[in-house]
């Protein structure tokens, strides 16, 4: 007697990674840890149900129509797996990292968008990393040889692509190491649609590689939680994407080695930073919500995928559970201060290791408290939404309602 076939879930793993097309896969470059991931192809069958003179409201044929995947994944926060994320829903960036102290410059003339080099006052050596420019138009580059007496011509060899953002002559050009910190804000410019991105499955019983594809994800809503007593950071996550398809080979699961953050490490500022006056250590609990409107498009091309996925408009709403030391939970809502609004969680690490993300809402507007004397202490259960705002705006300009950012080792590039 032979051995049953079966699969067992605990090798399962996710993998994801940006695409050039979206709908057009690719193999993953990171591997996503979650501890939920709940893929479904969703094809539509059109019914025959023309009468033939039977007794029967059944079709006398199903007719594959149109196909899109639904997905649902999430699990602990980790800190280098976070940006692909925050890319896909926000989709502005902009990148910093720490500086040496030494070797900094300027540019000696104006860099486009897209420039693969830039005339710098003093020469930068091969293989340095290189902030150019600060503030929401930030980007971080690996430099080639460069060429010239002064000014001299510096290749910016990694990421490929090219500048990002334009720059004016005589921003500061500065060599910089890791932690890298990472800054999502709302993409406005051009068509306003950020990457897409393949998410790789590998679950077992699919023929040859054990694995299937979900290319042209697009994320609808992305949620973050905590509860100071008993959690980890979590998020979870709702994706739609193009139907499935079969990976040819195996992948290979290679997850980074950050740990995820327990809830209590979060920290909560109102009217200013997560820090000093306006630190409001009496948050138990809070979720931030992050959304996005979807709508996939079929046209008469001959393929029953999407012919786009469109992403609209963006939102971000939130609630936070306070232990009442006073009635300000109650009067931001009554008295429509609209505060601005900080959360930070940190790993508490130091140097290459120390990692953080960072919600900031320059107004926050609390539409709902709701007082609770049924337990122990007096609670104020809040709920906020994201104002729009330009201080929160990236580099893409217009307005935004948040800003998040991910401090990690992660090399720029990577989102």
């Amino acid at each position: 007697m032979s051995t049953p076939v079966t699969y067992a879930p605990q090798k399962q793993f996710v993998g994801i990674a940006r695409e050039t097309v979206q709908g057009t896969p690719v193999n993953m470059t990171a591997t996503m840890l979650v501890d939920s991931f709940k893929p479904k192809d969703s094809p539509k069958f059109l019914e025959d149900k023309a009468w033939r003179g039977a007794m029967s409201d059944d079709s006398f044929a199903q007719i594959p129509g149109t196909q899109i995947a639904d997905l649902d994944l999430g699990g602990p926060v980790f800190l280098d797996g976070l940006g692909d994320v925050l890319r896909n829903i926000m989709g502005d960036l902009a990148t910093t990292g720490t500086s040496t102290g030494t070797g900094g410059t300027t540019l000696s003339a104006s860099a486009s968008v897209g420039a693969t080099t830039i005339s710098t006052v003093a020469t930068i050596p091969n293989g340095t990393q290189i902030q150019i420019g600060s503030g929401a138009t930030a980007e971080v580059f690996t430099t080639g040889t460069p060429t010239g007496s002064g000014p001299y011509s510096i290749p910016l060899t990694t990421p490929a692509g090219g500048l990002v953002y334009a720059h004016a002559s005589a921003q500061v050009v500065q060599p910089v190491t890791g932690p890298f910190t990472y800054a999502w804000s709302l993409l406005n410019s051009g068509t306003g649609q950020p990457p897409s991105h393949t998410l790789t499955h590998m679950l077992g019983p699919t023929a040859t590689s054990g694995t299937r594809q979900y290319p042209g994800a697009c994320f609808s809503e992305v949620g973050f939680k905590w509860n100071a007593e008993s959690d980890l950071f979590t998020w979870d996550a709702k994706a739609t994407a193009y139907p499935s398809v079969i990976l040819g080979s195996a992948p290979t699961s290679n997850p980074g080695n950050t740990a995820p953050m327990a809830s209590w490490r979060m920290a909560v500022g109102i009217g200013g930073p997560a820090a000093g006056g306006t630190l409001i250590p009496t948050v138990m609990d809070g979720e931030v919500t992050l959304k996005r409107e979807l709508t996939p498009y079929f046209t008469g091309n001959g393929v029953q995928s999407p012919y786009i996925i469109q992403r609209a408009g963006f939102t971000v709403e939130g609630k936070l559970s306070f232990i009442a030391a006073s009635e300000a939970p109650y009067l931001y809502m009554i008295n429509n201060t609209q505060p601005q609004l900080q959360l930070l969680i940190s790993n508490g690490l130091s140097g290459l290791s120390a990692g953080s993300v960072q919600f900031d809402f320059a107004k926050a507007a609390f539409t709902e408290s709701e007082p609770d004397g049924s337990k122990s202490a007096v609670e104020y259960s809040d709920v906020f939404k994201a104002v729009l705002n330009t201080t929160n705006s990236g580099g893409s300009g217009s307005y935004s309602p948040c800003k998040i950012s991910v401090t990690c080792n992660v090399p720029p590039g990577t989102y």
